[in-house]
């Protein structure tokens, strides 16, 4: 079995490389191209994939934990794609407590739909002729401007009107200052979390690119391992920092 899986990665690293050079193949630019429909919203497509790709996949774990009828049947023995969901969901769960203690459910949904989104589009990323939907800075904006609403919903939830204290500063007189800071400060929020992920995905695309055209076998293949770990690092990254914006928007220390 990891005879063949290695194969087939060596092969599937050859025939991107072959793709390549008989130029840009992009399935999404195509079907968007064949309906009559502007090719700058092919990101859309892309979106569509990998939210009916997650929605599959939720209604296949919830029959999963519907058909056991104790917890301790949940253990899994093998390699399944219901131990890959539920190690991932395990792990969105540790972080939510960590990071928000007892209001983790509140938050849970966000970082869970994010990370679960950024992640499944990162990988679908790996095959070729479907660029990922984070390849998109707009994605990735309006993924950004949802936190940005999120963490100050929350704020303002939690702290009521003095959370604009913090964009008044200590002395009124400083007040015009001090919000001109703070605008710019968390408006940068989005917009640098928007940056980081399509330029990391794109550039990640951009190496396996290039190295396909100088050395078209094997090395592209190999070149698909730092693919998977890009992927996964900057699903985690993005996740995190939200994460962190959130819990500072609710903290009582300052």
């Amino acid at each position: 079995m990891i005879r063949s899986f290695f194969m087939a990665l060596f092969f599937s690293g050859s025939a991107w490389s072959q793709e390549a050079e008989a130029g840009h193949l992009d399935f999404y630019h195509q079907l968007f191209h064949a309906m009559g429909l502007p090719a700058h919203l092919a990101p859309l497509g892309a979106s569509a994939l990998v939210t009916l790709l997650l929605l599959g996949m939720g209604l296949y774990f919830r029959h999963q934990v519907a058909s056991v009828s104790q917890p301790r049947h949940l253990v899994v023995s093998r390699v399944t794609l219901f131990f890959f969901l539920e190690s991932i969901l395990s792990f969105l769960y540790e972080l939510a407590h960590e990071q928000f203690g007892a209001q983790w459910r509140s938050f849970l949904t966000v970082i869970a739909t994010l990370f679960l989104f950024i992640l499944c589009s990162n990988l679908t990323g790996l095959v070729p002729g479907l660029p990922p939907a984070t390849e998109s800075f707009s994605v990735n904006l309006a993924m950004g401007a949802v936190v940005f609403l999120v963490y100050n919903f929350a704020g303002i939830r939690e702290h009521g009107k003095g959370y604009l204290h913090q964009f008044t500063g200590p002395f009124l007189v400083l007040a015009p200052l001090f919000i001109c800071l703070e605008l710019i400060s968390h408006l940068a929020r989005p917009l640098s979390l928007s940056f980081r992920l399509a330029a990391n995905i794109f550039g990640d695309h951009l190496l396996l690119g290039v190295f396909s055209h100088m050395v078209p076998l094997g090395v592209p293949a190999l070149l698909l391992f730092f693919g998977l770990l890009v992927a996964c690092i900057q699903s985690f990254v993005f996740t995190m920092l939200t994460s962190i914006y959130i819990s500072m928007a609710v903290s009582h220390d300052h």
